[in-house]
């Protein structure tokens, strides 16, 4: 018995979906903004030699990379409250653990990213006078900086389709909007369908774009 298909849901929920796009980039947005804010300083701290900046910087990476990103939201929106009193709003909790969770990766990025650059370098900078910091910050990160954006590109598509696990706590978002929508149309075939493809147009010129500079830093290197 074939399925009839019928994609007109789709043109008439459409402001469902605009609404629910508008906050998953929102989401998105913010949540690469404090993944970049927590995740530089962290990976030029895993590359201290003072272990009491080191230790908690690869705690922290290894703490959230080692752990899924569903468990960081459920556990911030659920439990954090009960050990502290401090209660986030939904929306809040779910750009907060992937923050985190997005930072923990970015400082692996910039980590690689130095380590990338020849080590020779910086000795050259210390033997002319330069202090490992002014030398980090006028040698090493500038170079450092054109390896990492191929990564840093791709990070932001797979933090896109993480931007979804926000629907587990009710975040009205782009695929919370859909399971809402479902339920009143009974449609899932088209809604998820039409969902898959909005997902694949967004991320993948993203996950395009990290490869041809990939491939062209390759060439120049």
């Amino acid at each position: 018995m074939g399925y009839s298909w019928q994609f007109h849901v789709i043109l008439q929920y459409w402001p469902v979906f605009v609404r629910g796009a508008m906050i998953t980039l929102q989401i998105t947005l913010i949540s690469a903004a404090l993944g970049m804010i927590i995740g530089v300083p962290v990976g030029i701290a895993r590359e201290a030699r003072a272990t009491w900046i080191r230790l908690p910087a690869t705690s922290y990476v290894e703490l959230f990379r080692s752990t899924p990103a569903l468990i960081q939201i459920v556990w911030i929106y659920y439990c954090l409250p009960i050990l502290t009193g401090i209660q986030f709003e939904a929306k809040t909790t779910v750009i907060l653990a992937l923050g985190l969770h997005t930072g923990a990766y970015i400082g692996e990025i910039v980590r690689a990213g130095i380590n990338a650059v020849d080590r020779g370098q910086l000795m050259a900078a210390r033997a002319i006078g330069m202090s490992y910091w002014l030398a980090l910050r006028r040698i090493i990160l500038p170079q450092a900086a054109q390896k990492m954006i191929p990564p840093l590109i791709n990070e932001f598509a797979n933090l896109m389709k993480l931007s979804t696990l926000a629907s587990t706590i009710a975040v009205y978002e782009l695929l919370q909007e859909s399971n809402n929508l479902i339920a009143s149309t009974y449609r899932p075939l088209e809604i998820y369908t039409f969902l898959a493809i909005v997902f694949f147009a967004v991320t993948f010129p993203w996950i395009w774009l990290s490869r041809r500079l990939e491939r062209r830093l390759q060439r120049m290197s």
